[in-house]
């Protein structure tokens, strides 16, 4: 069952990608952002800035990427907040120390674009193409080669996903 679901919301999703122009943030206005962030299947609730921070990291790690790429990233961030070795909120699962390179470096800080937007809500909504995964990393440009010994799960676009 759960698989249909996920290939359900990846076709879905496809559907849209197709259909939705990929703009910075500053290109929609602001009536069109949420102050809240609603998802019966997460059992959670975001606050816009939340939402934004992550759709930040997503565009950040994974700008270059397919949609199911950029919704694996943020699911990876749900997956934290669920497992009891993670912080249990968005924020300190984004501004853990070492976690993520986009933090370090300041690409967080870039505006998510419309694609990005789409992934965060995706990924919200409950759908995840890693299957529960908690790490990521590309080895094309990863520094910290730490993940390389554990088993991989799926690989999507250039981004191994790992438990």
């Amino acid at each position: 069952m759960r698989i249909k679901k996920i290939i359900a919301g990846f076709l879905i999703s496809l559907a849209v990608f197709f259909t939705t122009p990929v703009a910075p943030l500053e290109a929609f206005e602001h009536t069109h952002l949420k102050s809240h962030y609603s998802s019966p299947a997460r059992g959670l609730t975001l606050s816009r800035e939340e939402f934004i921070l992550l759709a930040k990291l997503i565009h950040a790690e994974a700008r270059g990427e397919s949609l199911a790429g950029q919704i694996a990233v943020g699911a990876v961030v749900f997956n934290r907040m669920e497992d009891p070795r993670f912080p249990k909120t968005i924020i300190k699962v984004i501004y853990e120390k070492d976690q993520f390179s986009p933090v370090a470096d300041g690409s967080i800080n870039s505006p998510p674009g419309a694609k990005a937007l789409l992934a965060a809500e995706m990924a919200l909504s409950g759908l995840d193409p890693t299957n529960g995964c908690l790490y990521f990393y590309n080895p094309a440009t990863a520094e910290s080669r730490w993940l390389d010994g554990m088993p991989q799960v799926i690989r999507i676009g250039s981004h191994v996903f790992l438990l």
